[in-house]
This record gives C-alpha cells, structure tokens and sequence, in this order.
C-alpha cells in the first residue's frame, strides 16, 4: 500500500474539517486559473519548492516547507475595509486550520510564531486573504 503524501494528507483535513471551502493544489500559475472554476473560499497548498527528509534506521519522515493560502473574493477595487473583512476572516480559518493539523495526527505539532502574509486583490478573480509558510513533518516514519 503507498503511503499518503503530505499534500494528499492536507486536502483530507479540508474535505472533512471545512465544508463549503475547496482545496487546490499546484504552482501558482496553475493555481490562477483554477481558483476562476472552484467555489470559495479556498484553502490553496502551493508546491512545495523544498523540504527536509529525516531517515532513522531504514525509515523517513517528509517535511516539506509548505505555503497555505487562504483566500476569498472582494468586490473589484475593495477599499481597505472590505479587504480587512475578508483577510481576517481568513485569518480565523487559518487559526482553524493549524489547529485541525495538529488534532489530525498526521503532523508534528505546529507551535510558536506562525508568520503569515496578507494577500490583497491578487489573482484574475480579485482575491483577498493570507498565506502562510508552514515546515510540515510526518508524525509517523514510512518505510523506505
């Protein structure tokens, strides 16, 4: 049986924690034009460039340097209000987030400072929200 990769573990959690938001993953071109055929909100997992594996007697965990976007629509031209409602609305669903991949087990704890980015009126589809860099490792060692 192969074992679930980081990503696949991620769009799990969003499945089951977040109704009525959709997952998307890939690079961030990709990820342009596939936030113009979801619903949102979207939790959006951008390809990881880099990561660490740790190997201990024949086994591995991944931890790749994952960045999570949380993201909405604002009207076009938002001002800073509007935008203010939907970034910190994403903030509370990134909160949750973190928080639903620590219950998940899937994860070594996520603690101390999580920076985070506020994106605002990006994308072809006027979007708001945050991203936030996270450094994922496996709970669990796979087999090599």
């Amino acid at each position: 049986m192969k074992a679930k990769t980081v990503e696949s573990k991620l769009k799990e959690i969003v499945e089951k924690k977040f109704s009525g938001v959709s997952y998307v993953f890939d690079d961030w071109k990709a990820i342009d034009r596939k936030l113009s055929k979801v619903s949102l909100p979207a939790i959006i997992c951008v390809m990881p460039i880099s990561g660490v594996f740790t190997f201990n007697h024949g086994r591995v965990k991944d931890k790749p340097n994952c960045y999570i976007v949380f993201m909405d629509k604002v009207p076009k031209d938002a001002d800073g209000d509007e935008n203010e409602v939907i970034y910190s609305s994403m903030k509370e669903m990134a909160k949750k987030f973190i928080s639903e991949v620590n219950k998940s087990g899937y994860f070594e704890a996520v603690e101390g400072d999580i920076p985070y980015d506020v994106i605002t009126e990006k994308m072809s589809d006027i979007l708001s929200g945050i991203g936030v860099p996270l450094s994922l490792k496996e709970s669990a060692y796979n087999c090599v």
